[in-house]
């Protein structure tokens, strides 16, 4: 689909702009002019703000998608996935492990890195993985109810296709 997305606005970048931020968040675009987080209305000017664009160019952006179904039928059911813990880590006293990849679309990196660490008894509170088609550097994060020993970190960068394992603090 994001294919078909890039294509569609391949002549307006600031458009591709706008249609990658509401996927990215998770927006949904329930007609010409309406964005939405859950059921939360998103301003147009709110989110050109963000975006260093004009609303207008927003606005704009939500009554190309709601002319071609298939577009709109995508954004319309699109769904934020939730609240992020990276943030708070530091106060609920999680870990957290990046890892980069060689190959974002390679199969298995992330059931190998889950599987090594709760295999070392440690708990996941939360994976976050991100689109090898949306993000230009796609990267998986890991939030775990504990910090990962040193010994882990040197298992996870042996695991085929790992490229780099940082560490949060």
């Amino acid at each position: 689909m994001w294919r078909k997305i890039v294509d569609f606005f391949r002549d307006s970048p600031q458009r591709l702009k706008v249609a990658q931020a509401i996927v990215r968040h998770g927006f949904s675009v329930e007609g010409p002019g309406l964005i939405k987080c859950g059921d939360i209305r998103i301003p147009l000017k709110s989110l050109g703000a963000a975006l260093d664009l004009d609303r207008r160019t927003v606005r704009a952006t939500t009554e190309d998608i709601c002319k071609k179904s298939d577009l709109c039928d995508f954004f319309k059911l699109l769904k934020p996935a939730g609240p992020s813990l990276e943030g708070v880590r530091g106060l609920l006293g999680y870990g957290v492990v990046t890892i980069l990849v060689e190959f974002p679309d390679s199969p298995g990196i992330v059931s190998a890195v889950t599987s090594m660490i709760a295999g070392h008894g440690i708990a996941i509170r939360q994976v976050l993985a991100e689109d090898v088609a949306i993000y230009p550097e796609p990267c998986l994060k890991v939030i775990t109810e504990t910090p990962l020993p040193g010994s882990i970190i040197r298992n996870l960068s042996d695991i085929k296709g790992v490229r780099k394992v940082i560490i949060d603090k």
